[in-house]
């Protein structure tokens, strides 16, 4: 888990349903800390990006609310994508540095 500021990250490498239930597992007990502390999470705005193969059909819930699926993610500037590729955030900086130069 990694956690930053008001922003939350967990991921585990899905290889079989074993992996799955644990990173559901991972995710039940984030919820149980969330409530322990009073640091709750608005399951509205939570999302799962699926990167690599194998993995694209697996749902996860958070609190009871299965969680949205996404195949990019804006964070901390950075465009992430499920393929990983990085041609959508260089579009975005080119197209930056066009509007800067114009």
């Amino acid at each position: 888990m990694l956690k930053f500021a008001d922003d939350t990250k967990v991921f585990r490498q899905i290889k079989s349903d074993a992996d799955r239930q644990h990173l559901q597992a991972d995710l039940n007990k984030l919820i149980e800390w969330s409530e322990k502390w009073q640091m709750l999470f608005n399951f509205g705005k939570c999302k799962c990006l699926h990167t690599g193969h194998g993995n694209e059909d697996a749902q996860y819930t958070m609190g009871g609310t299965v969680l949205n699926t996404t195949l990019k993610e804006k964070d901390l500037g950075l465009t992430i994508s499920a393929d990983m590729k990085v041609s959508e955030q260089c579009g975005i900086a080119a197209a930056k540095e066009i509007k800067f130069l114009d």
